[in-house]
């Protein structure tokens, strides 16, 4: 396990009903919220610390992640591994003990926090990357300490004044050291972070897809997460420079809004990465190109370096749902150690 720890980066994901700018505390009011993702606000300052202000080691056991990996190449497992892994995560029962009235953290039951951990490790497993993460108990009673606060002040802040309601010093770490959710909880909050629509550093999906993540920590309420994503690093999967971390992921990738939709932002993720000249061409099953914009390097320090772009072409060119939808992706011209390499890849939606 290496020690280095990643730039801290302050990410908000404020799922409402309606898009809404970020204002300058990077807080949002609460409105009714919407099952499925919508435009986060933007990222705020502050940018530091590099590392937790808080030990990563956890005082507790961690509770054990683990899932193996499959083959993306075959249809059948990956539906298989949506149908039998991936779903029931979402219909496990939260039971959260707390209450926002009396400023009660409580907790959630063990099986929920399975659940946050189930999806973190199944997005990772569909990206190409170990489904390893642990979870941290020491950090998910800090972030259950953060998630009450945003919820109790219907406002998402990773620099929650002590005026507050229900604040408290654990939960404001937690808050500075977290992916931040309001109007979704646990597996609704990561998938939510994975499509980041409306968040222009994909921040909170890079943090979850992070090469180095060895654990994370989760606190919900009925309306917030707070996703501990900073520290307890590990060593970077090995030939990850020959392929990156793709997002739609490369193979085959539900079609639905719990995995991947083809209209969010696509983004290539890799260790030490220079973007800065890199160009992005995408074209469909009959090898038509398709037209793409806003393709660019996107800021570092929000785990991997990462550029991104959107599918701009019009739907009729290139879906074919219900069928199966094949998409082609070349992106050439990416620096690595100094030297340029091409990175080619085929994503095939398909209604699972």
């Amino acid at each position: 396990m290496t020690t280095a720890s990643p730039v801290a980066r302050v990410l908000v994901a404020a799922l409402t009903l309606m898009v809404a700018g970020c204002g300058g505390g990077g807080s949002e009011s609460s409105k009714t919220p919407v099952q499925s993702p919508t435009t986060p606000t933007t990222p705020t300052t502050p940018t530091t610390p590099t590392t937790p202000t808080t030990p990563t080691t956890p005082t507790t056991p961690p509770v054990a992640g683990g899932i193996a990996a499959i083959n993306v190449n075959s249809r059948a497992e990956v539906l298989a591994f949506y149908n039998s892994t991936m779903l029931p995560a979402f219909s496990v029962p939260m039971q959260w003990t707390g209450s926002t009235q009396s400023c009660v953290a409580g907790s959630t039951s063990a099986e929920y926090k399975a659940a946050v951990l189930n999806t973190v490790n199944s997005f990772r497993v569909l990206a190409g990357l170990p489904g390893n993460v642990t979870l941290n108990l020491t950090h998910s009673a800090m972030a259950q300490q953060a998630a009450l606060m945003m919820d109790a002040n219907s406002q998402l802040s990773h620099s929650p004044p002590a005026s507050w309601n229900c604040y408290t010093t654990d939960g404001a770490t937690a808050a500075s050291s977290s992916n931040l959710a309001l109007g979704n909880a646990g597996p609704n909050a990561v998938r939510a972070y994975i499509a980041d629509s409306g968040t222009s550093s994909l921040g909170h999906r890079r943090w979850v897809l992070y090469s180095r993540l060895g654990e994370v920590g989760t606190g919900d309420t009925t309306r917030a997460n707070s996703l501990w994503v900073f520290g307890g690093t590990v060593t970077a999967p090995a030939g990850l420079t020959e392929t990156g971390i793709a997002w739609p992921a490369r193979g085959y990738v539900p079609w639905t809004s719990k995995v991947a939709d083809p209209s969010h932002p696509w983004s290539f993720s890799l260790p030490g990465a220079d973007f800065s000249g890199a160009s992005v061409a995408m074209s469909n099953d009959q090898g038509k190109v398709l037209s793409v914009g806003n393709v660019g390097p996107l800021p570092d320090g929000y785990g991997d370096n990462t550029m991104s772009w959107n599918l701009t072409s019009a739907t009729s060119e290139w879906s074919r749902s219900p069928a199966d939808t094949k998409l082609n992706v070349l992106i050439s011209n990416v620096k690595v150690g100094g030297q340029a390499k091409s990175f080619q890849y085929s994503v095939t939606f398909f209604v699972p």
